[in-house]
């Protein structure tokens, strides 16, 4: 049986997520989630884990080119603890260094700006997460 997997690329106004597919091979675009508190986000990310048969998350944790801990850093590793602490499933950690960055270069090379489609490039970087992750975990 494959397990399904959801992504989540975590900033300070919004949460990108994706989801692997039924085979556990690519990772494709879900959904931007809003969220203001990690409680309403705990609730939004349950809510995403029922409605698609969730069987692991893996979270990106945003470290430093130098591969340190940043203020944002700090504050997503919190988030994840939260998430672990609040969910009965699995919750995966993955570096996340340049996801972002990536598909803003992703966008422009299709035309499209960075500043009107934000969502977009959330999404983006977390379907940058899970296929590193689906990558790395078929090896």
């Amino acid at each position: 049986m494959v397990q399904k997997i959801m992504a989540l690329d975590i900033g300070s106004i919004r949460v990108g997520v994706s989801i692997s597919d039924g085979l556990g091979l690519l990772a494709h675009p879900l959904t931007t989630l809003k969220w203001k508190n990690t409680d309403l986000l705990l609730k939004d990310v349950k809510n995403l884990i029922v409605e698609n048969g969730i069987n692991t998350v893996v979270v990106g944790v945003p470290y430093t080119l130098k591969g340190e801990l940043s203020a944002q850093t700090k504050k997503v590793l919190g988030i994840i603890d939260h998430l672990q602490k609040g969910l009965d499933i699995a919750v995966e950690t993955i570096d996340e260094r340049l996801t972002t960055k990536m598909a803003e270069t992703m966008l422009k090379i299709v035309g499209k700006k960075a500043s009107k489609n934000r969502h977009i490039i959330d999404q983006i970087a977390a379907v940058n997460i899970l296929q590193t992750y689906l990558d790395k975990t078929r090896i």
